[in-house]
């Protein structure tokens, strides 16, 4: 054997064994690796020199140059010597990852244990009878641990200790009070500690001091913030549809903050999971458990013109199957949509399977009143109703008292200058179609098609011996619009008024000298006066606008009287040519005897006779026909009150439009068939709702299968991946990598679990009821699916409260800390990186939910948005500096500083974000107006405390950040940096101005200000601040 070889596989030897150390098995150990790393060159789909590895007897039958396994000699295979690199023109994998040390030692040893390869492991990548994650969860009593100096708070350190002795580690010791509040409080809340809150603990000298901490954060509500992030990013909730245009979802809110809400209140994960996967088919479902179905409505909507909705209905579903797989069974199904798993036991029709679930969904828009929209909506309707009877109380007023005397006033000196007579109209007629109908008080109606322009012509008769003028009332009261014109403003346009007399002698025309009106158009320098109808030019005429909704008069007077012979008909024309509908909609015709000259203000002729009869004399219905005539046309305060009231109903507050979206059960059903090659086009056989057979049997409730029988399903008891995948992402979130490191991945190509009895000791412990007992102090009762239970308990054990220093020891033995030996040290995500400077500054707006917000956006960014389409207005007041969780998630512009520290796209499902470390992250904490603004806020604040030496500020300062008193060392390095930069800025006044954001140069304490603000970006701008220890 190569000495190299011999040599790298002696130290792993070293590294590794161990007495009590597990034979190696193929399933557990081996297949894993050639699936990861072996698999895509020498797997189902390539065979690479002919060598395929997934298949028993043609691995071991070797490729094109001979066997490459041969049992019982790892020296003599030539696989070791491909995986080892010993062979530099044949290294394996070519690409990508290279096999550790570690798992070339395992395929060493497998292959001197004789190769055991068991036939049930052949026909794919994991089976039901080899892989881990397809066994059933069993609950693996707590190992005891030798040395009596070991801290066992808990199972959970019974687990890691076992596995630390007997790789022959020591775990690390506690870290100090001030690390362990900090940490506690940004993994449960996300929120840095305040100052007071870490003296107070770190001061308490109580033995449960560290329990009554936990208790407190999680019972605070912004518990449900931090964790509900987490599950987001799971749901991928977004604030807008995606693709192309990208519309906004205004109300898209309203499922985060029930998740929220169902977090804050410990709603048990089955109950919380089976809620959003199909709440309303629950029975009696309420609005609240429809609301949480906006789980699977976080798919991307395509809007664009001219797409094909069934194609997008069917990528939706795809992704409601894919991501409930991924969220829920940790399986990579969608690898299934196109053809069966290469590697996992997940055929296509099982795939289609699941697909026919969510097909059977339609999206729906519930209305989704809040509380807070009721509330506000409540009290401005609430005010409006208060002025409205106002407003009406004082036109009752009117109506009662000064209606009745202004009549009388008027009565009294309102004489008529004519009396008029109403011509009896024979017939009448009106161009393009407009149709003239005679009303019972002798006005002629206008209806039917509303054209641009029309001419009424009127025939009609009189019994007055002389005639020496017309009167034409405009009148309004029996149209619809309530208003003298049929045009949309209301308003008419009287070109031209035209009389000819038509007897036995033939037609002759009457001259008109003189017109006037009781009100006529006189703003914006169009003027449409009397005269106007009478000029012979049709571009001019009388008009009325603004006053439309009452009634109007126009006279005119003949420049001769003349006498109608007997039988002799008036024929009167009404030319109106302005346009736009700026026709007359009802009126009446009248004629006097009496001499000029004649006014526009002539009383009808009812009117003029109740005039001259007696107040005491009158008839009822001259009595009310005064007071109408006089309300209608001659008092103006009526209709004065009534436009207020008609201006003040225009301003009713309207009801708040919120929708939920939420799915619900398509009535009939849909036909599911599978898409060969994942062509929706190309439909093959039909597919029932099921699940894949690998798992658990499924029981329908009905003969139907439905969401919510797949709901159930995923927390039978016997379902072997739901609690391990779920149990595995609250570890994960804890120690920043999950006991299996592939999150979203439990089949072949996953990771195996670092330490599988401890997950499987967690996951039946979180599954089973608070009920189970149990009499060994080494066990613990159920937790029913709290998820507030389940990291109450990781979070107690001494696993967690390690420091995470790396020992000399850790580096060599276990760099990535697969042994637990300390905690890891992980920077901050990119929410709560925003968070914590607002929260240290003071800046931060606590308020838990609502609508997302949008703080300040350059414009440059905004308009990446299609076609300019991105409207971003930035929140007002401290709006703005509520927490990141909050911001509107654009798709198609996503949030900078967000995606700067690694946030997801939201396009997909993510169950583990990135942590990168790039200058563009320190570029964006340096220069980011938002974390120099808190800079400033901080140095402010600090500055104002009245209190206090330079060098108690910079403690306090210190303690803020970083929730830890500054050592020797540090405070003399900042305060010689304050001694520096205090004698810069005073030596340059306009810079203290501009960096404290000062109107005036030579404010007192200016300099000093200017300082503390400089030192507050040092501090906020270690690796410390944004690092959880």
């Amino acid at each position: 054997m190569n000495q190299s070889l011999t040599f790298a596989l002696a130290a792993a030897g070293m590294l590794l064994a161990s007495p009590s150390r597990a034979a190696v098995g193929f399933a557990r150990d081996i297949q894993p690796l050639f699936a990861k790393h072996c698999y895509s060159c020498h797997g189902p789909e390539k065979q690479k020199s002919g060598l395929r590895l997934d298949i028993k007897a043609a691995a071991f039958a070797g490729g094109d140059s001979g066997k490459v396994i041969v049992p019982g000699k790892s020296g003599e295979s030539r696989l070791v010597k491909f995986i080892s690199g010993v062979d530099k023109e044949n290294v394996m994998p070519p690409k990508g990852e290279r096999l550790s040390t570690a798992q070339i030692v395992l395929i060493k040893e497998w292959i001197d244990a004789g190769a055991v390869w068991p036939d049930g492991a052949s026909a794919s990548g994991a089976t039901k009878s080899t892989h881990w994650s397809f066994q059933p969860i069993q609950r693996p009593v707590a190992p005891r641990i030798q040395n009596p100096k070991m801290i066992v708070r808990n199972p959970i350190d019974a687990f890691v200790l076992a596995r630390l002795e007997k790789e022959k580690l020591a775990p690390s010791l506690e870290a100090d009070r001030h690390t362990l509040i900090r940490r506690l409080s940004l993994d449960l809340i996300g929120l840095l500690p305040k100052p007071e809150e870490v003296t107070g603990f770190v001061n308490d000298s109580r033995p449960d001091a560290y329990e009554r901490l936990v208790d407190r954060l999680l019972a605070s509500p912004h518990f449900g913030e931090r964790w509900g992030r987490h599950w987001l990013d799971l749901a991928r909730y977004a604030d807008s549809d995606g693709y192309e245009k990208d519309r906004p979802r205004p109300f898209a809110y309203l499922y985060r903050d029930w998740v929220i809400n169902a977090i804050n209140r410990d709603l048990p994960f089955d109950r919380f999971s089976i809620e959003q996967l199909a709440g309303d088919l629950l029975p009696d479902a309420t609005h609240e458990q429809h609301v949480a179905t906006g789980f699977h409505r976080q798919t991307l909507t395509n809007t664009e013109g001219g797409v094909d909705q069934e194609e997008f209905r069917g990528k939706a579903t795809v992704d409601r199957v894919n991501t409930t797989s991924t969220t829920w069974l940790g399986l990579t199904a969608g690898c299934a949509e196109c053809h069966s798993h290469k590697y996992d036991p997940l055929t296509q029709r099982e795939y289609y399977q699941l697909f026919a679930f969510f097909n059977n969904a339609s999206e729906k828009n519930l209305p989704a009143m809040q509380a807070a929209e009721l509330t506000t909506y409540n009290k401005l309707k609430g005010a409006w109703e208060t002025d409205r009877s106002k407003l009406k109380s004082a036109l009752d007023s009117y109506v009662t008292n000064d209606l009745p005397r202004k009549q009388v006033e008027w009565e009294k000196q309102a004489q008529p200058s004519a009396r008029w007579t109403v011509l009896e109209t024979k017939k009448f007629a009106a161009s393009d179609g407009v149709e003239l109908k005679a009303q019972p008080d002798k006005s002629i109606l206008a209806s039917g098609p509303n054209p641009a322009t029309a001419t009424y012509t009127v025939e009609a008769t009189t019994d007055l011996k002389t005639v020496t003028g017309f009167r034409l009332e405009a009148l309004v009261g029996v149209t619809a619009s309530k208003n003298v014109g049929r045009s949309k403003n209301g308003n008419f346009v009287l070109s031209e008024f035209s009389i000819k007399i038509a007897d036995a002698t033939g037609e002759k025309p009457i001259a008109l000298h003189n017109a006037a009106a009781d009100f006529h158009q006189e703003r914006s320098g169009k003027n449409y006066p009397a005269a106007g109808a009478i000029d012979g030019d049709i571009k001019t005429g009388w008009a009325v606008m603004p006053q439309t909704n009452r009634t109007h008069t126009i006279v005119f007077q003949t420049r001769e009287p003349f006498t109608p012979s007997d039988g002799a008909r008036i024929l009167i024309t009404l030319d109106q040519q302005h346009g736009t509908e700026h026709t007359l909609a009802q009126f009446r015709l009248a004629a006097t005897s009496d001499a000029g000259p004649l006014r526009p203000d002539s009383l009808p002729d009812l009117i003029a006779q109740a005039l001259r009869t007696p107040t005491a004399q009158r008839k009822p219905e001259q009595t009310q026909a005064l007071a109408k005539h006089f309300r209608e046309t001659v008092d103006s305060g009526v209709t004065k009150f009534q436009t207020q009231i008609d201006e003040h109903a225009k301003k009713q507050p309207k009801p708040p439009e919120t929708f939920a979206a939420t799915l619900v059960a398509e009535p009939k059903g849909r036909e599911t068939r599978i898409h060969i090659r994942g062509n929706f086009l190309n439909k093959g056989d039909a597919a029932q709702p099921g699940t894949p057979a690998v798992l658990h049997p499924f029981k329908p409730r009905g003969e139907r299968a439905d969401r919510l029988d797949l709901a159930r399903w995923l927390f039978d008891p016997a379902n072997p991946l739901t609690a391990r995948v779920t149990v595995n992402h609250v570890w994960k979130t804890l120690f920043g990598r999950g006991f299996v490191a592939t999150v979203d991945d439990f089949g072949a190509r996953g990771e195996k679990p670092s330490h599988p009895e401890l997950l499987d000791w967690l996951a039946s412990t979180f599954a089973s009821s608070a009920s189970s007992q149990t009499s060994s102090p080494h066990q613990s009762p159920g937790l029913s699916w709290s998820r507030k239970a389940l990291i109450k308990l990781i979070v107690t054990s001494t696993t967690y409260r390690q420091e995470s220093r790396v020992r000399p020891e850790l580096a060599q033995r276990d760099p990535n800390n697969l042994l637990l030996a300390r905690q890891n040290r992980l920077r901050l995500e990119a929410e709560a990186v925003r968070d914590s400077y607002l929260a240290v500054s003071g800046l931060l707006n606590p308020t838990i939910g609502g609508p997302s917000i949008r703080p300040a956006l350059p414009a440059d960014i905004a308009a990446l948005g299609y076609a300019n389409s991105v409207k971003w207005t930035e929140s007002p007041g401290n709006e703005k500096h509520r927490r990141g969780l909050y911001i509107f998630f654009q798709r198609t512009v996503p949030y900078p500083m967000l995606m700067t520290f690694d946030a997801p796209d939201s396009n997909a499902v993510c169950s583990r974000r990135e942590r990168s470390n790039t200058p563009l992250q320190a570029l964006a904490l340096l220069n980011d107006g938002t974390f120099f603004e808190c800079a400033q806020t901080l140095g402010k604040a600090i500055h104002a405390e009245a209190s206090g030496s330079v060098e108690e500020k910079l403690k306090r300062i210190f303690q803020r950040c970083l929730a830890r008193p500054p050592t020797s060392a540090e405070l003399t390095r900042l305060t010689q940096l304050y001694a520096a930069q205090l004698q810069l800025v005073q030596a340059n006044p306009d810079t203290a101005a501009k960096i404290c954001g000062a109107e005036k140069k030579d404010q007192p304490g200016l300099a000093e200000q200017a300082t503390l603000t400089m030192l507050s970006r040092v501090l906020l701008n270690l690796d410390e601040f944004i690092t959880r220890e």
